[in-house]
């Protein structure tokens, strides 16, 4: 992600790393494996099972099962617009938790 087309959410930037990683959301992404964590990123990125395949280079049903998995851990689901912003946010929050 590029910093200039973050706009307004470049504000997360400003919340302390350890709060970010007390955070339920960010949380639960820690405890993903590493590759269902690759799979929500991808599929976060694209928009789609099938394009995040391309990108990982896998079959668009070894995706699909790696995002039901993320969807029963999160608990949360991914197919609609307020599931897949919460992710979104909840990838940055992560990202900035984790940054050095």
């Amino acid at each position: 992600m590029v910093h200039e087309n973050l706009g307004s959410l470049t504000l997360l930037a400003e919340i302390p790393a350890d709060h970010l990683r007390a955070q339920p959301d960010v949380r639960a992404l820690d405890a993903l494996a590493a590759p269902d964590l690759e799979a929500l990123e991808a599929f976060c990125r694209t928009g789609s099972l099938r394009q995040a395949a391309v990108v990982l280079h896998r079959h668009h049903s070894s995706v699909a099962t790696r995002i039901a998995h993320v969807e029963d851990a999160l608990g949360w689901p991914l197919d609609d617009p307020a599931g897949r912003f919460r992710t979104r946010l909840a990838l940055l929050a992560h990202r900035l938790a984790h940054r050095t």
